[in-house]
């Protein structure tokens, strides 16, 4: 992480194509083709399986096996995704184990906040908000929340 004008920002590396404002993505560790890099461990710095989402792309690229050739530096927020919870569990201000929702239905409109696409089982994670209850097909009582990673 790197101080600018008071504000600390955590700056890491993706791919070329993945380098633009408000790209989100999901970390998932070092790969094979990362061992031999020289700046990897200024790439390999975010938490595994969060989400993450670019807000500035700097004009500095390294050599990179996995990414395109190339990986462009850029600073980046850990953005987690709206998610879905037991309304037991939905109290603003409380930090829970996330529990995934457990139904196969991909075509129920709850789907995504019911799997969310970077928060993992057992995940700690904080509730900011807590939104409308939702109308689940199968019967559970669930509410949407915005949540923060709790470390």
């Amino acid at each position: 992480m790197e101080a600018e004008a008071g504000v600390v920002v955590q700056v890491t590396l993706v791919g070329e194509r993945q380098a633009e404002v408000g790209h989100e993505f999901v970390y998932r560790g070092p790969q094979p083709e990362c061992g031999p890099c020289r700046v990897r461990a200024a790439c390999l710095n975010q938490d595994l399986g969060r989400r993450y989402r670019v807000l500035r792309v700097r004009d500095v690229t390294h050599p990179c096996l996995l990414n395109e050739e190339h990986a462009r530096v850029v600073e980046v927020e850990a953005s987690p995704p709206p998610v879905s919870l037991p309304a037991r569990a939905a109290v603003e201000g409380a930090r829970v184990s996330y529990e995934r929702i457990v139904c196969g239905n991909a075509a129920c409109p709850n789907f995504r906040t019911c799997h969310p696409i970077g928060i993992e089982p057992g995940m700690k994670v904080k509730v900011l908000e807590v939104g409308p209850e939702l109308d689940c097909p199968i019967g559970y009582a669930l509410s949407s929340a915005t949540v923060t990673y709790a470390d």
